[in-house]
């Protein structure tokens, strides 16, 4: 008996026996999908609606699609023939399934889907009986896709109002009904985040609804706006969810984000719900997409969106008070000391005058600073650079041009050099000219040399501006400049402090060459740097533009009065030399990125994703520290609390690895894990407890009894396995 003949015969038998419904189903070798057609009712009732199924049977492994298809594919389409002005309403999609194909993500059903759409019978109809007729299109996809396209009819009898008996594929129907998604019981919202290419769905409803929730997916009703293989992790807390995406393709933030969220709890695969989310736009997010992986993902979980909390910043308003705060603190950092001495020096020099217009120069190259370092930021940020707090220290060029300027003043500070009046350089012998432009490049000065240096505030501060736009940028780092020039500000415009100066005196000349000599520990200290960042070749060009730039100062000095051609050889010989010593050290190979790792008796491990995922894949605790060598704070930190006995002996004891990440110079991973905790800088401390605990991120000023404590806050789980190379 051929197929055809089998379907006729079995659609008879199910008409014979009273079900009221006909199944008829095509098979044949080269279809890959059985199509059916059975209604919910055993006949049509005259201005009733009567709901009907599309069912697709697949063979093993072949999947057909959702209506959105994810990266690719194509949804199910049905064309209806239907006599005597009956209408059919939309496809009823049911919750579909993530289907990974390599790298792309699709969205569809394997083994059985049921479609349900809802037929609306007019008040009028002619004849007993009518036929129900569906042409169904769509592609099924293994290894290759195939486009099939299937013919199913239905004929039920008309029968009046309330006289038709569910039909034996009811239950089937209603089943199907139950499964599909519902509108959602609650409000929701999304934010984005342009420059991450990140969004943030966030769902508020009841504790019940989110309660148990084990996982959550966001299924995008159209293509292109959410990127279909991304994780999407989750923080449920206080009745509100909140989901994490990156940004499709289209990069496009609708004034609705529609779709559907799935909702899994219970164990092994677990229950899975359907809501129906329309989310209106909200303000741009802080953190939107801060724990976006594009590698695939940490396995951090929802913990590190807390962690990332930890800074305390809610809005611009505390954003830019703990930037102002923390800009103050910065003046007490020893990267910074050197060149505020100098004006310290200066007031001293002419207390009696008054320094009023002074101060105003100095915040004027204070801000200008800063401004110019924000305009930069906003430039590049959307382009591949990862760019934070101090990334200008890690280019070796830059750090050998800092490490000249500074080794430069120190030589004017001790006298051994002074700069003709058509010279004008930056430091003391600038503070000395008439007018106010020592004090405004003073100011400059000060801003470059602060930002290896990281205070409390800061940090949380400067990486919640990093993810806002433009003008909330702008603002905190305004805010950063104000408060960093705020103590030379006060003194310049407060007599009562200007009266607690000591008077001018021959002290103030043994003081001034004193002073030299933290400008030459900088020098030294930035030098050190460029030997972590270039090795060898890097301390070379240091002391070849050590030389070069030497001579061409004590050249400045003796050509002080001569015609301008002799004058102008001392500045062609520096920029000579600077010209070859700066691409020297920008391009010379870069050294192991674990530094100082054989002068502390703390075993580490130099930091890596991979490394991370299988110490915690494992079980395994461990304590990350993001460094750099041009950072003061961390390399204190390192002394006084990470190196010390107690704090090895306490590690040692939780068996906790201890992952050491240098950012000296850029290092892409290192970067995506500062944006994911809200940070743009250095240091970032985060430690693991093991077996799947979430990370807890460490203050950016640490002590050996912090850390320990830290430690026994709550038990460290060792995993018995073995930890490769731990």
């Amino acid at each position: 008996m051929g197929h055809w003949q089998l379907a006729s015969v079995l659609a008879f038998f199910l008409a014979a026996m009273g079900w009221g419904s006909a199944m008829a189903a095509e098979a044949g070798p080269h279809h890959h999908v059985e199509v059916g057609l059975f209604a919910e009712k055993s006949a049509v009732e005259p201005g009733k609606t009567i709901t009907v199924a599309v069912q697709e049977r697949m063979e093993p492994g072949w999947h057909t699609y959702w209506i959105n298809p994810g990266d690719s594919g194509e949804p199910t389409s049905i064309e209806w023939s239907l006599p005597q002005s009956l209408s059919a309403g939309p496809i009823l999609w049911p919750i579909p399934h993530v289907i990974s194909v390599g790298p792309l993500a699709e969205y569809g059903y394997d083994d059985e889907v049921v479609l349900l759409t809802e037929i609306q019978v007019p008040e009028k109809i002619e004849g007993n009986s009518v036929t129900l007729g569906a042409k169904v299109s769509y592609l099924v996809c293994r290894e290759i896709c195939i486009p099939e396209e299937r013919h199913v009819e239905l004929t039920l009898p008309v029968k009046s109002a309330g006289t038709a008996s569910p039909s034996a594929f009811a239950g089937q129907i209603e089943k199907a009904r139950s499964a599909l998604p519902v509108p959602l019981p609650g409000t929701a919202s999304y934010s984005a985040n342009p420059p991450k290419e990140s969004l943030r769905l966030i769902v508020s409803a009841d504790e019940k609804l989110l309660q148990d929730v084990k996982d959550a997916r966001f299924f995008p009703l159209t293509w292109g706006s959410v990127a279909n293989p991304a994780p999407q992790p989750m923080k449920i807390s206080g009745g509100q969810l909140t989901l994490d995406m990156k940004q499709g393709d289209t990069k496009e933030t609708p004034e609705k984000l529609e779709g559907l969220l799935v909702l899994t709890k219970g164990s092994g695969e677990g229950e899975r719900s359907g809501y129906t989310v329309s989310a209106l736009r909200g303000p741009d997010s802080a953190t939107a997409g801060s724990l976006f992986d594009p590698a695939g993902g940490s396995g951090m979980g929802s913990g590190a969106v807390r962690s990332a909390a930890a800074g305390g910043i809610s809005g611009v308003g505390i954003a830019v008070l703990f930037a102002f705060l923390g800009g103050a603190m910065l003046n007490l950092m020893p990267c910074v000391f050197p060149v505020l001495a100098l004006k310290a020096l200066a007031f001293a020099k002419k207390a009696e005058h008054g320094h009023r217009p002074q101060g105003i120069a100095y915040l004027g190259g204070v801000l200008v600073s800063f401004g110019a370092i924000a305009a930069f930021i906003v430039a590049f940020r959307e382009g591949t650079a990862a760019l934070g707090w101090g990334f200008q220290f890690q280019s070796p060029a830059f750090v050998l041009a800092l490490a000249s300027l500074f080794f430069v003043m120190g030589l004017s500070l001790s006298g051994v050099v002074s700069f003709g009046a058509g010279m004008m350089s930056i430091g003391d012998s600038l503070s000395r000219r008439p007018g106010n432009a020592g004090y405004f490049f003073t100011g400059v000065l000060a801003a470059i040399a602060a930002t290896p240096c990281t205070a409390p505030f800061m940090g949380a501060a400067v990486g919640y501006a990093m993810t806002q736009p433009s003008y909330i940028l702008a603002a905190v780092m305004l805010g950063l400049g104000l408060g960093f020039a705020a103590p030379v500000v006060i003194l310049s415009i407060s007599p009562a402090l200007q009266h607690i100066l000591p008077k001018p005196g021959v002290w103030m000349v043994t003081l001034k060459q004193v002073l030299a000599f933290p400008l030459y520990a900088t020098a030294a200290w930035l030098v050190w740097v460029l030997s972590i960042q270039a090795g060898s070749d890097g301390v070379m060009a240091a002391a070849l533009a050590v030389v070069g730039i030497g001579f061409a100062a004590w050249l400045a000095h003796k050509s002080a009065f001569s015609s301008l051609p002799v004058k102008l050889i001392a500045p062609a010989l520096a920029v000579a030399t600077l010209a070859v010593t700066l691409p020297m050290a920008e391009t010379a190979e870069t050294v192991s990125a674990a530094t100082g790792a054989n002068s502390s008796v703390l075993a580490e491990e130099p930091f890596t994703k991979a490394r991370l995922d299988e110490l915690r894949a494992d079980g395994r605790p461990v304590f990350v520290n993001l460094t750099a060598a041009w950072c003061i704070t961390c390399k204190v930190n390192e002394r006084v609390a990470l190196k010390t006995s107690s704090v090895t002996q306490a590690f040692q004891a939780a068996g906790i690895t201890y992952l050491k990440g240098d950012w000296t110079r850029a290092n892409p991973e290192i970067s995506d894990l500062l944006r994911r905790f809200g940070r743009a800088g250095v240091p970032l401390y985060l430690f693991y407890p093991g077996r799947g605990e979430e990370p807890r991120v460490l203050p950016q000023i640490l002590t050996a009894g912090l850390v320990i404590d830290e430690i026994k806050a709550k038990p460290v789980i060792a995993s018995p396995s073995p930890s490769k190379g731990a």
